[in-house]
């Protein structure tokens, strides 16, 4: 008769606040939180930081990342010069969220993701400026790549007049006020 041999595979799991340094490719479960992370491994593995990585999942605070106060980071070849989080007026019309300089940015994703009643959008636009040329006002509303659950009524607009880009929002009247949080990374 043959033996047979089952196995479990098991993971670190407890509160998020007792969360240890994982080992590399390990996965550890915080059950008061339900969010999953994974080690990064040794510097010498390759890992560009000794942490914990957090795999997002539906209970990701995914705003969070968005509008944290931390102002640059570098992950590969995406360096983070902006993370803000505004809320959208219901005034119908343009309201400018942000400006940069093409010299610190020439090239840059702008990742955002929008709240307002109910309503959600995620998204990324990738733009490549024109130096120190106009890049031609540009709106998105459908254009960019994103996510939605229905029309949050939002439009955002990318400007560029000499060296200087310009991040606006416009909105739909709907009554509802709501939030947008974002982040621009310079694509290296």
């Amino acid at each position: 008769m043959a033996i047979v041999q089952i196995s479990q595979i098991t993971n670190r799991k407890g509160l998020s606040t007792d969360l240890p340094q994982l080992a590399g490719a390990e996965l550890g479960w915080s059950t008061d939180t339900r969010q999953l992370w994974i080690g990064n491994g040794t510097l010498e593995d390759g890992a560009p930081v000794i942490d914990n990585t957090e795999i997002l999942t539906e209970f990701s605070n995914i705003s969070a990342l968005f509008s944290s106060t931390q102002s640059q980071f570098t992950q590969g070849t995406y360096t983070r010069l902006i993370g803000k989080s505004v809320n959208l007026l219901n005034d119908v019309g343009t309201t400018q969220i942000d400006t940069f300089d093409t010299a610190t940015a020439p090239t840059f994703s702008f990742d955002y993701s929008i709240e307002r009643t109910g309503t959600f959008r995620t998204g990324t636009i990738r733009v490549a400026s024109a130096g120190s040329a106009s890049l031609a006002s540009t709106s998105w509303s459908d254009a960019s790549s994103f996510i939605q659950n229905a029309d949050t009524g939002v439009t955002i607009s990318i400007t560029q007049s000499l060296s200087i880009v310009r991040i606006s929002y416009s909105t739909t009247d709907t009554g509802d006020n709501g939030t947008l949080s974002y982040s621009i990374f310079y694509l290296a």
